[in-house]
């Protein structure tokens, strides 16, 4: 009896491990004869360093971008435009027609730049009392600027005569209502730092900085303070700190603009202070000086090989006489880092509150292109028929025979 319960529990034995050893033989690795994955005996800091030097050279870094080398081709185009203020009747008839009336065939000139820029001759609000004499104080409702979005303005001068005509309100009201529509200023601030800021956009790689003084002032009480919004008001006591600013200001763009109202209103002839402040920018670090006041277009100069606009004219502004400061042009600057590479006018007709654009075969068109070299070539100055400013030697101008073809303008 021992006997055989010895047998069925050595049986039973074998019975066990017989399926123990089936059972290893399931799981075991397909491939056998392959080593272990984790066989190697090393520290976790050996392992660490290991699949370092194997991954780090084949995966780029999340954290880092790209590095792109700038463009030393890139070019950058400037529309400019005069005088612009959608005030009284301007608003009157925008308002009938729709606030892109003024702008209808100048927008595409603008919107194709890289670069929108007015001489913004007006307070932008709806509030104060005209501190001008009846017919002169400008305010431009702010529903209006949407026109200006839309014509492609990025950014306007406000050192001029009119940007505080309806008081210190409407001022600041004009600082908000363009900031609320994404155009940029220079020229005016809520104290005497913001008024004579720099102002810089990049296009295309290129930093183009703006900075706008005035020197026709109505009242001293205009001027920007150290705690009080105006202008920045150009006289003998502080153009010397704006010098020095502009060679500050030099440093910190590819090309300095200075954008100055200035000169006599309704004349060609220029003041020897236009000439001999230009003169004086430039040397302190200005590449380009665009001008604004005689709402008639001046001469062009060349001081050091840098550009100067005596004067932009009018834009979409009060005219008094069609063929004088109802004759201007849209001014399309271009530049690269190093500074001016060129020039061109695109004549037009200021009428019915709006800006027409010229054709080459309009008499006006003949006529505008005609007195900018009258008034340039004594500079070296020249406008070709289709727009073009060259340079030159300096010559007295002779007009050229009169068209006999009509004009096309209204």
């Amino acid at each position: 009896m021992l006997v055989k319960s010895m047998k069925i529990k050595l049986l039973t034995l074998f019975a066990v491990c017989l399926a123990l050893m089936c059972g290893c033989s399931e799981i075991e690795p397909a491939d056998a004869s392959l080593p272990s994955q984790t066989e190697p005996t090393v520290t976790t800091a050996q392992t660490t360093s290991a699949t370092q030097e194997l991954t780090e050279p084949t995966l780029p870094s999340q954290d880092e971008e790209p590095v792109v080398e700038p463009d030393e081709d890139a070019e950058c185009v400037i529309a400019l435009g005069g005088d612009t203020s959608v005030d009284g009747e301007f608003s009157d008839i925008f308002d009938w027609y729709g606030i892109d009336w003024g702008w209808k065939e100048i927008s595409p000139i603008f919107n194709a730049a890289d670069i929108g820029f007015v001489n913004l001759e007006t307070c932008v609000s709806e509030r104060g009392v005209s501190e001008k004499r009846e017919g002169f104080g400008f305010r431009t409702p702010p529903n209006k600027l949407p026109g200006f979005v839309d014509a492609g303005i990025d950014i306007v001068n406000l050192a001029n005569n009119h940007t505080r005509d309806f008081g210190y309100d409407a001022l600041l009201d004009t600082f908000d209502h363009l900031t609320e529509h994404g155009i940029e200023y220079i020229g005016a601030g809520r104290d005497y730092d913001e008024a004579s800021a720099l102002k810089i956009m990049e296009r295309n790689g290129i930093k183009v900085g703006f900075v706008g003084y005035n020197s026709i002032m109505s009242s001293g009480d205009w001027y920007a303070g150290e705690d009080k919004a105006g202008i920045a008001g150009l006289n003998d006591s502080n153009t010397k700190a704006f010098l020095q600013d502009l060679e500050e200001y030099d440093k910190q763009c590819d090309v300095l603009i200075v954008s100055v109202h200035w000169g006599l209103e309704e004349t060609y002839e220029l003041t020897s202070y236009q000439q001999t402040t230009a003169r004086a920018f430039i040397d302190a670090g200005a590449d380009v000086i665009i001008g604004h006041h005689p709402h008639v277009l001046q001469a062009i100069e060349f001081y050091k090989d840098k550009p100067i606009l005596y004067s932009i004219g009018n834009l979409i502004f009060w005219h008094i006489d069609d063929d004088l400061d109802g004759l201007s042009s849209v001014f399309e600057l271009t530049v690269n880092k190093n500074g001016y590479v060129g020039l061109k006018l695109n004549p037009i007709f200021i009428k019915n509150y709006t800006c027409y654009l010229l054709s080459e075969d309009s008499e006006r068109y003949k006529k505008i292109i005609e007195k900018q070299n009258e008034t340039s070539n004594k500079f070296g100055v020249f406008i070709a028929e289709d727009g073009t400013v060259s340079r030159g030697e300096p010559q007295e101008y002779t007009a050229s025979e009169d068209s006999e073809q009509t004009d096309t303008a209204p």
